[in-house]
């Protein structure tokens, strides 16, 4: 019988997306800093709509055999041990902390109350696990059960009336947010480690401190 040293590390399929195919240098030298799992396989999706991407994401975690799948969007700038550390709570679903990057300035993380009236989560200790209703998918860790539970196509962009002419507007919401109410129908948990501190970065970088231009050469 092998020893519990002999058994195989979870394994995680490293998503990145992006929307531009360009990135900035400050995400660029990033990428080059961060820590990756022995067993860990990276992957870039763009050209596509998000919720396309982040679905072929999770159809070849599924196809694969990885037993998570990690998404970091080409505008979010981690800790170099970001992956690990999500992966060592051994949570379903858990995410890393950014900012949005528009007004109001809030941590991309929401409860839900009702169906209908969402409020953005800023009064949240930090270093710590907070448990949300809505996430972003910026540096989000996803287990593999999930993807097996819940119903293809896992992400879907509801903000379109053409596509969507019967949805209640409460209801339109981005593929990140659709894929958070299908996992909590499903009973899973959604949380956020505020101990992963993370830039959200585009014409300017946004920390809680607020938005700062990014320096050209």
């Amino acid at each position: 019988m092998s020893g519990s040293w002999e058994c195989p590390k979870p394994s995680v399929l490293i998503t990145v997306l992006s929307g531009r195919e360009v990135v900035s240098t400050a995400w660029a030298e990033n990428w080059r800093t961060l820590i990756f799992p022995d067993r860990g396989n990276r992957i870039f999706l763009y050209g596509m709509p998000f919720d396309h991407a982040r679905n072929q994401g999770c159809q070849r975690t599924l196809e694969t055999g990885h037993e998570y799948l990690f998404f970091l969007d080409d505008d979010v700038i981690v800790p170099p041990d970001t992956i690990l550390r999500l992966m060592n709570h051994n949570l379903d679903i858990v995410s890393g902390l950014y900012y949005r990057r528009q007004l109001p300035l809030a941590p991309v993380m929401m409860k839900e109350f009702l169906g209908k009236n969402t409020q953005w989560i800023t009064n949240y200790q930090p270093d710590s696990l907070v448990e949300a209703d809505l996430i972003g998918c910026g540096c989000l860790l996803i287990k593999r059960k999930v993807l097996e539970i819940m119903s293809p196509p896992w992400f879907e962009w509801k903000c379109d009336p053409f596509r969507w002419p019967d949805l209640t507007s409460f209801e339109r919401c981005s593929e990140d947010f659709d894929f958070c109410r299908k996992a909590q129908k499903l009973g899973f948990k959604l949380y956020v480690d505020t101990s992963i501190q993370c830039h959200h970065a585009g014409l300017s970088i946004v920390t809680a401190q607020g938005f700062t231009p990014l320096q050209l050469p």
